[in-house]
């Protein structure tokens, strides 16, 4: 593979080479079920903390449609920033901020219940820069939720294929974005799917795919389905 390959063909669709070197520090234990669990809006407070920081830039989001481009506004005159303000933005939000937002509600409480009471394993899969690894990993480990992390890059469906490549027990994923969730469908039909958004405003924007996942509301039903998946 060439020093300027973006991605490498695995199977049915295409890893990026940054996941990559990350697989090889993944050991599973087959005995124990695992949790593949997404960060933003998920586990972390994203929208309220990009919610702060749009504010400090005279900025808002709009709650109308799930979606960030063409939501954000100036808040002088309501108009909508370019597709490419939307970015520059996002990048300067996660440089800032990776290692300081919150965890949601729930979160903590019921992942180490996942971990401890279920005997599961659990991994994060988040797609952030891989620059900003290191701080998501500090902000993980500042509160107490000492987990492997994996950046990805593009969808999810292709890194969970290969991180349970040869694991034989049950696996579960949760996501807020459809097209993740869609392309672990497509990638690995066995994981049980789990669509949680966090923040309720956003929640309502968006239906759940529900003939291939399961809706969950709060970490309590994450935590409650899971246990019965495993009884």
């Amino acid at each position: 593979m060439s020093s300027n390959t973006a991605e490498v063909k695995v199977g049915l669709q295409q890893l990026h080479e940054d996941v990559i070197p990350q697989l090889s520090e993944i050991s599973l234990d087959s005995k124990k079920p695992l949790l593949i669990s997404d960060a933003d809006e998920v586990i972390l407070d994203f929208l309220g903390a990009f919610e702060k920081y749009l504010l400090s830039h005279n900025l808002r989001f709009d709650l109308s449609t799930y979606s960030l481009f063409g939501n954000i506004l100036e808040i002088k005159n309501n108009n909508p920033i370019s597709k490419e303000e939307v970015i520059s933005h996002l990048d300067n939000f996660f440089d800032i901020h990776t290692k300081d937002i919150s965890i949601v509600n729930g979160a903590f409480e019921n992942l180490k219940k996942i971990e401890d009471e279920l005997n599961c394993q659990i991994i994060i899969l988040t797609n952030i820069p891989l620059k900003r690894r290191q701080d998501r990993i500090h902000c993980f480990q500042t509160n107490n939720l000492n987990y492997p992390i994996i950046t990805n890059v593009n969808s999810k469906g292709p890194t969970i294929r290969e991180i349970i490549n040869n694991f034989n027990n049950k696996v579960f994923f949760v996501d807020d974005m459809i097209f993740n969730l869609i392309s672990a469908n497509e990638e690995v039909p066995k994981v049980k799917l789990i669509h949680y958004v966090s923040d309720k405003r956003l929640a309502k924007l968006i239906k759940t795919p529900e003939d291939i996942a399961y809706k969950a509301d709060s970490w309590d039903t994450i935590y409650t389905y899971i246990k019965n998946e495993l009884a």
